[in-house]
């Protein structure tokens, strides 16, 4: 027969271990469909063509329609092209605008998805 030190301590184990799985699962679990959690980049468009944009950060719209489009990638602090997931009407070289990123590599300059591109002025 059990003692009653021994029904307590497997009690207590078992309250931890449950504990432990359900904290763990809720710690793990993540909703990955609202686009505020992704990750974006703003910056000014250099380059349309096509779904894909030219995004630029550290550089002015005087010298992005001056120089070529290296020249522009070279003198930037950033630069992405970005393939569009869906439409976005009006976008025009020296326009700001927020990029959420899908997925983005480590080239430079890089390469990305976009899910979403918001206008800023």
């Amino acid at each position: 027969m059990k003692t009653r030190l021994q029904i307590k301590k497997k009690l207590v184990i078992s309250v931890i271990l449950i504990t432990g799985l359900a904290s763990f699962i809720v710690g793990c679990s993540k909703d990955t469909t609202n686009n505020e959690d992704k990750t974006t980049m703003e910056g000014i468009i250099a380059k349309v063509k096509d779904n894909q944009i030219l995004v630029v950060k550290g550089v002015t719209n005087e010298e992005i329609k001056a120089l070529a489009e290296e020249e522009v990638i070279k003198k930037a602090q950033s630069a992405a092209y970005f393939e569009l997931k869906q439409e976005v009407k009006n976008l025009k070289v020296g326009n700001k605008v927020k990029v959420w990123i899908e997925s983005l590599d480590t080239s430079n300059p890089a390469y990305g998805i976009s899910s979403k591109v918001e206008i800023l002025n």
